[in-house]
């Protein structure tokens, strides 16, 4: 037996409830061995009055961590628990408003690079459909997207009902319906004043646990529509990367050219802006539409008939008369995007862009004649930069002497931004066009969707329209620039003068002619307060080059 102050080996721990360990062999009255209890270091320095003072504190301890809680303390972590499930549903809710943000970021920055810029001209044809099933798929996950965000974010409500039973405390502990905003408007003001005055500590614990259930299921449901939601603002990502990838891809395909603006840009930018200010010469224009054609892309005047021709670049030719009413219409195979008339034969001639051909049409037998095919780089004098953007002009110019009578106008869109003059004789067979044809070549750039062409004797100039700047570059014979002038519209894609002086523009996007009335005045006007001094050079930009 140990004497006072001494301790055993054993004696340097103590149970947790403050008894010593039991010793080897003995077992409890069961029979059972007890199980060896927690044991902790005692300081061996402590006097025996500090380690019966701890033992009895361990106890204490032992004890109240077994003990039930009391009301209050029930009430206190009840009230915790509520606290930290309403930071989780507004932490799901800055969750749902930041995959918003950035699904409205990728959709604002595909849709201003799609609407502002020419990429999607730079997929090849074969691949537009896949792009465009793609970028349908897009648009669907962007849907799914938003329908998820809203389900996350909208208001629910959940009021289970608490069933009145002697197992779940009888009345005393049964919730009154204190917190809950419906079943505190069931009561009137003095009897919810009551309820309060005469609520148990128990009722009013029960009804926070109901509560605290209640807002488990509204996060369960919240958090699964935000799990969906960024599952599908994953995929929108990988779709998004691999459109701007694939875009990116195909421009460097196309010789690397630069993703150029669209006019009126979503961007708000236009690009380089222009050198030279526009003159504003012409008066309101007026509209006409019921053409015949879905998209007009090209006009001219016949002046032997006194009948206005509109192409559209679905495959229409539409005759029109004097003051645009329509005569005609006519599918002819090609992409047309302008005509003009052969005036020594009295034919037009339709453009084709994306085959590359001039279509001889006889307007009287309303019969195509002859085709030719043009080699575009060896008429440009240039591989073209984009294949997708041709000629899209054609003027003739009678003038004695020349093969068919006169020079015929060419003015491809861009890269390059040229315009061509040849020989061609519509009384010689079809077949091709290349180098030979061509007479002279003007670069127009930094000018570009050169989409139409006309010729006006009155004024000797050649007139070429620039859709993407609004302009009609006014041209000496020689292919100088000399002047720019506004001309109204969307997307101007076809230009003529008729016989009463009034000027035709086609607009593709309005799907329209507008018609200028008195525009060829203001067009001599105009030339005769511009006209250069003699011996003065033409711009740099418009410097003739000569043909190979």
């Amino acid at each position: 037996m140990a004497k006072n102050g001494d301790r055993t080996d054993n004696s340097i721990f103590r149970s947790y409830g403050g008894s010593d360990p039991a010793t080897p062999g003995t077992e409890s009255p069961g029979g059972a061995r007890p199980s060896a209890p927690e044991l902790v270091p005692v300081d061996k320095s402590d006097t025996p009055r500090q380690a019966r003072k701890l033992g009895k504190k361990q106890k204490k301890l032992l004890k109240d961590a077994h003990r039930p809680l009391d009301s209050w303390e029930r009430y206190r972590a009840l009230t915790d628990a509520l606290d930290d499930a309403q930071d989780l549903v507004d932490l799901g809710d800055h969750k749902a408003r930041f995959a918003l943000i950035i699904s409205g970021a990728l959709n604002v920055f595909l849709y201003a690079l799609g609407a502002s810029t020419d990429i999607f001209d730079n997929v090849p044809e074969h691949l537009r459909l896949a792009v465009s099933i793609m970028a349908g798929l897009y648009a669907l996950l962007a849907i799914y997207n938003l329908i998820q965000a809203i389900e996350s974010l909208r208001p629910r409500r959940a009021q289970p009902y608490v069933h009145y039973s002697a197992d779940t405390g009888g009345f005393e502990e049964y919730p009154l319906g204190l917190r809950f905003y419906e079943d505190i408007l069931n009561r009137d003001m003095e009897a919810y004043r009551k309820a309060w005055r005469e609520v148990r500590v128990g009722q009013l614990n029960n009804e926070v646990a109901v509560q605290l259930h209640a807002m488990a299921a509204i996060i369960r449901a919240k958090y699964a529509a935000l799990d969906r939601l960024y599952r599908g603002l994953q995929l929108m990502t990988v779709f998004a990367v691999a459109l701007l990838l694939g875009g990116t891809a195909f421009i460097f395909h196309n010789k690397g050219e630069k993703l150029r603006l669209k006019k009126h840009a979503f961007l708000g930018v236009g690009g380089k802006k222009e050198d030279v200010e526009a003159a504003k010469i012409f008066a309101e224009p007026q509209r006409v539409t019921d053409l015949g054609v879905k998209e007009p892309s090209g006009v001219a005047f016949h002046p032997g008939s006194g009948h206005l021709f509109v192409v559209g670049d679905e495959g229409t030719l539409a005759e029109l008369d004097g003051d645009g009413r329509r005569i005609d219409a006519r599918p002819v195979h090609g992409n047309l995007e302008d005509v003009a008339v052969h005036g020594p034969s009295g034919n037009l001639v339709l453009l084709s862009e994306k085959s590359s051909e001039l279509i001889l049409y006889d307007p009287v037998a309303r019969q195509e004649k002859k085709r030719w095919k043009m080699d575009a780089a060896s008429v440009l004098g240039e591989e073209p930069g984009d294949k997708n953007q041709g000629f899209e002009g054609i003027a003739f110019r009678a003038e004695k002497g020349k093969r068919g009578g006169g020079i015929f106008y060419l003015a491809h869109q861009r890269t390059p931004a040229m315009l061509v003059a040849i020989q061609c004789d519509p009384a010689a067979p079809g077949g091709s066009l290349g180098a030979e044809a061509v007479i002279a070549r003007w670069s127009l750039e930094p000018h570009e969707d050169l989409t139409a062409v006309t010729y006006v004797p009155s004024i000797d100039r050649i007139l070429v329209l620039s859709d993407k700047s609004d302009r009609i570059l006014v041209l000496t014979a020689n292919g100088s620039i000399e002047s720019e002038v506004e001309v109204p519209g969307e997307q101007q894609e076809g230009l003529t003068v008729d016989g009463k002086g009034d000027v035709w523009v086609a607009d593709d996007k309005d799907k329209s002619l507008l018609r200028l009335p008195g525009g060829l005045r203001a067009l001599e006007t105009h030339v005769k307060g511009t006209t250069a001094p003699s011996g003065q050079k033409p711009p740099a930009s418009a410097a003739p080059r000569a043909a190979a």
